[in-house]
This record gives C-alpha cells, sequence and structure tokens, in this order.
C-alpha cells in the first residue's frame, strides 16, 4: 500500500476508534446503572470485598463488579486525614501500610492485603483503622470501583 493511502486508512480507523470509545462508554453507563438496580451476588473471589451483577447477553455473561470501599493512596503529612488516623494508631505501626514521604502514600497495591495487614496487626482495632483510611468524595462518601470485565465475559450455559 501506498502511504497515502495507510494515512487515509490510518484517519478512518482512528475516526471509528473514538466513535466505539464512545459508543461503548455509554453501554457501560447503562450496565452499571442496571448493576445497581439488578441482583448483586458475592464475588467469585471470595477473599475480596465486594458483589458483583451479571449482565446476560444473548450468548455471553459479562461481569460488572462493584468493589469495596477505595483506600486512600496517599494523604498530607500533619492533614487532618493524618491526624485522625494517627489517632487510631502510632506511627510506626502506620509506616507498615503508608510510606512516609512529605505525605503518606499507600504500600499495597490493593485494598485486599491493606485490610489483611490491619486484621493481622491492630486485631479488633483494624475495622475503625480501615474505616478512616477510605478515599472520600467531597460529601464524606466512601468512594468506590466499578467494573464493567469485558475480558472476563463467558459463554452462557444452557
Amino acid at each position: 500500500m501506498s502511504l497515502r493511502a495507510d494515512v487515509d486508512r490510518g484517519l478512518v480507523i482512528r475516526a471509528e476508534i473514538e466513535k466505539l470509545a464512545v459508543e461503548l462508554k455509554e453501554i457501560e453507563a447503562r450496565l452499571k446503572e442496571a448493576g445497581l438496580h439488578g441482583e448483586q451476588i458475592e464475588l467469585t473471589d471470595a477473599d475480596r470485598e465486594g458483589r458483583q451483577f451479571l449482565a446476560t447477553g444473548s450468548e455471553q455473561i459479562v461481569p460488572v463488579i462493584f468493589t469495596a470501599d477505595i483506600i486512600m493512596g496517599e494523604f498530607p503529612n500533619d492533614s487532618a486525614k493524618h491526624k485522625r488516623i494517627l489517632k487510631l494508631v502510632n506511627a510506626p505501626v502506620l509506616s507498615n501500610f503508608y510510606k512516609p514521604v512529605s505525605k503518606h502514600e499507600n504500600r499495597f497495591d490493593n485494598g485486599k492485603k491493606f485490610r489483611a495487614l490491619a486484621e493481622e496487626l491492630l486485631g479488633k482495632e483494624a475495622p475503625a483503622f480501615i474505616t478512616a483510611c477510605l478515599a472520600r468524595d467531597k460529601e464524606g462518601t466512601p468512594k468506590n470501583a466499578v467494573k464493567v470485565m469485558w475480558d472476563g465475559a463467558k459463554a452462557k450455559s444452557n
């Protein structure tokens, strides 16, 4: 093919990708909404916290995952969040969960590991500590993630 044809085709593909990305975003919004109002069941991984809604298509089922509340990734040193957490655990214990720099960064790549260590180190104080470490929006509501698991699609069984 010629360079001209490659450029023309590339531009067509890019425009189609953008159009499809917008359409996919709208579809995912509808699936998330259906999941919020539909029947949610336990996750297949019993060690993870959260629920799932199984969105059924003609031939496959796509899980819509509602994760547990998200743990804060970081918070400023000496901030109100930092002071609230220090009322629950001392600084040496906190360093097991967050790496102190000019702010505190979460040491874990997921909340499951964070929660497991909290339960191990803090026992019955773990729930209060975990609650204090939740990422929150401006209204104070814990943030969570909702993911449409396209790669988790499986054939329907008859």
